[in-house]
């Protein structure tokens, strides 16, 4: 059985809050202005104004704090929304997935990540990320699986990967923008193999 925290603990929980969130900030500050093999934990306490066996306390290695860094703007912000409907579902999370990748924090990841591909501790973590992010979407496949509307041997998942890549693809490499018409658009091509023929409008 899980102990109730006391009220002194809960408190420090709070406090503890901004201050990891001052970490991870300056850790994603430092990784653009020097990169991840040049990226000092001491650089990071004095960036974000602790000492640096807090950070130490909380994350031990390099490794350990930037994955958090990393999970801060990814993972940690995805959404699971619950609209009732695969298409609806899909809607908010191809509009969240283009909010995101336009951001100077994920825009500065991919930076950092095609700079130094071939740091293995760097690859490692940001394929952890990445099956992360690859979970996250299972609650919306079951739920569209109860529903009946998924056509059967769907590799679900497919949905998804397509989705980001081809948003990712619009804003990075073809510097477009996007609008709910393309969002729209994009979820209803991918439905059109997905949905099972009785779902289909």
């Amino acid at each position: 059985m899980k102990e109730k925290l006391s009220s002194s603990e809960r408190r420090a929980l709070v406090r503890g809050e901004p201050v990891v969130r001052g970490v991870l900030t300056a850790t994603l500050e430092e990784l653009a202005e020097v990169g991840y093999e040049a990226l000092r934990i001491e650089d990071v306490a004095t960036r974000a104004g602790v000492n640096k066996t807090t950070v130490y306390r909380r994350w031990p290695t390099k490794q350990d704090l930037v994955r958090a860094a990393f999970r801060s703007i990814t993972v940690d912000r995805a959404v699971t929304p619950d609209t009732g409907s695969l298409r609806g579902d899909l809607i908010v999370i191809a509009r969240h997935i283009a909010t995101q990748a336009s951001s100077p924090e994920l825009l500065g990841l991919r930076r950092l990540l095609f700079a130094e591909d071939r740091d293995a501790d760097l690859v490692a973590i940001a394929q952890s990320i990445h099956e992360s992010m690859e979970a996250l979407p299972r609650p919306v496949i079951e739920a569209a699986e109860a529903r009946g509307e998924l056509a059967p041997g769907i590799d679900a998942t497919l949905i998804f990967r397509s989705l980001a890549a081809t948003i990712h693809h619009r804003l990075g490499l073809e510097r477009r923008p996007i609008d709910e018409g393309f969002l729209a658009g994009l979820v209803e091509l991918l439905l059109v193999g997905a949905l099972a023929p009785d779902k289909r409008a």
